[in-house]
């Protein structure tokens, strides 16, 4: 199979899950939140947040570290798998002490405890199944992932819809999202000891020794970057209170649902852009411009898109008791949009192995961002915490620009060339959805997603050479005789 169609295979897969995993966890979310009411998924929200910036401890930039070095030498797979298994199995064991030790040090409520051990049995159980995942985008497999995830959240979500609606709580909520996390472990495991690596227990020092110094930047991205997106609502739960976090996250959640749409795109190509990177710089270059290109002509209308229409998805989804949710998602919906520009810069920086400065850039945004909540949270709540996530990824996006401008020598023109036709058709857009805000919510958003494209298409949006790459997206590829000929 060709590159491109490969690429398209990939994160059509990944898109597909993805689609699913959103909205299924939309409905339980926003279920949650109806059910149960703003405080206590207020808890529900910072249970996850919690125990997600402890779980991050047990990557160590190994998920990163494994895509990249075995896309470049398939036959390490084995190497690095059962390596880093056991690295991680031994740190699990050490990030859930301190989970315990903190949140008793912190005298919360002995419910919320135990709603935060359970949430932690699920969030390293499912950093296993993370290993495995990773293997199988490695090797360019991602339809793999895709059933998998697929299937543990249906699961996930059927049973816990399924016990809220017997009138349980959230502790019978957390038992079962332990038991979809351990049906995504076995079903990774099989998977991955079928296709890919024989698995056993492999404790290679020397391999730790050696690797853990190109890992351990990469980990300093990954902790800094969950610490940077969950921080806000750890602050605000200790600051504010159940009732304010519940508000904050009904957007957070919106905002995050959409988030993975370019991580899952610029998966699909890390591995090409890592092999791309040490064979074609030419070819790296012009991923990097497509890939720019691609995320900028989707975030910029849904950002425009959710400011204009907040309140009336906040208040169809969660109702009355959300309304201070509004302003919080119009906010937010320009985060997102600077996640879908911020994204792929920073994959080109660790396809280049540039991991170090990216380390100390993402150290010096997550102490910004602290730095905000304190000073904005006390006067403006979670109106504050949007605000101060705003600036941060602001922060991130102009540094990490410049270096990436400097090192593959593209002139500031690059950005402009890319966003003028976007930013023309959502301005026309967001006029359409302003006159019409009556109509109902799903046939404006379909009406405006078609105004969209019809607008980017006249005014020259799609280039040939896009219409080309997209016309060999959906080519079949030619027999070997065919090639022959």
């Amino acid at each position: 199979m060709i590159t491109v169609q490969r690429i398209a295979k990939n994160v059509g897969a990944l898109f597909a899950a993805q689609f699913v995993v959103s909205i299924l966890g939309l409905v339980l979310s926003v279920f949650i939140a109806r059910s149960l009411g703003d405080v206590i998924f207020g808890k529900y929200s910072f249970a996850l947040a919690f125990t997600a910036i402890f779980a991050i401890f047990s990557d160590l930039g190994y998920n990163t570290l494994l895509i990249r070095e075995v896309a470049r030498d398939k036959s390490s797979a084995g190497k690095y798998l059962n390596n880093v298994l056991c690295i991680r199995a031994l740190l699990s064991f050490v990030i859930f002490t301190l989970i315990v030790i903190t949140i008793n040090i912190m005298d919360y409520p002995a419910d919320t405890k135990i709603i935060i051990y359970l949430f932690g049995i699920y969030t390293l159980i499912v950093s296993f199944s993370a290993v495995f995942k990773v293997t199988f985008r490695a090797f360019e497999k991602m339809e793999y992932e895709a059933v998998i995830t697929i299937l543990t959240d249906v699961i996930r979500v059927s049973l816990g819809l399924f016990v809220l609606f017997l009138g349980y709580g959230l502790i019978e909520l957390a038992l079962i999202f332990i038991f979809s996390g351990v049906f995504d472990v076995i079903f990774s495991f099989l998977i991955c000891e079928r296709k890919f690596a024989k698995l056993k227990i492999e404790l290679d020092f020397e391999f730790w020794k050696c690797t853990i110094k190109v890992a351990l930047p990469l980990s300093v991205l990954s902790i800094f970057g969950l610490i940077y997106g969950r921080i806000d609502t750890i602050m605000l739960s200790m600051m504010e209170g159940d009732a304010v976090v519940g508000w904050y996250n009904a957007a957070f959640n919106l905002v995050l649902g959409l988030k993975p749409i370019p991580a899952l795109f610029l998966n699909a190509i890390f591995p090409l852009m890592s092999y791309y990177y040490v064979s074609s710089i030419d070819s790296f270059k012009v991923a990097y411009e497509k890939a720019s290109k691609f995320l900028l002509t989707l975030g910029l209308p849904l950002a425009v898109g959710i400011t204009l229409l907040a309140d009336r998805i906040i208040l169809i989804l969660y109702g009355e008791q959300f309304y201070p949710s509004v302003i919080a998602l119009q906010i937010l919906a320009w985060d997102l949009l600077l996640i879908f520009l911020y994204l792929p810069l920073g994959n080109v920086l660790i396809s280049t192995n540039k991991q170090n400065q990216m380390a100390a850039i993402t150290c010096m945004s997550v102490l910004l961002n602290v730095i905000l909540n304190l000073i904005l949270i006390p006067p403006l709540s979670y109106i504050g915490a949007a605000i101060a996530t705003i600036i941060t990824i602001t922060f991130l996006f102009v540094i990490y620009f410049y270096l990436v401008s400097k090192q593959l020598q593209l002139h500031t023109l690059f950005l402009h060339r890319i966003i003028t036709r976007p930013l023309i058709a959502s301005l026309v857009m967001g006029l359409f959805i302003y006159f019409c805000t009556a109509m109902n919510l799903l046939l404006i958003i379909s009406l405006s997603i078609i105004f969209y494209f019809t607008i980017l298409y006249l005014i020259g949006g799609f280039s040939k050479e896009d219409s080309d790459l997209i016309r060999e997206i959906f080519k079949m590829p030619k027999s070997k005789k065919q090639q022959d000929k």
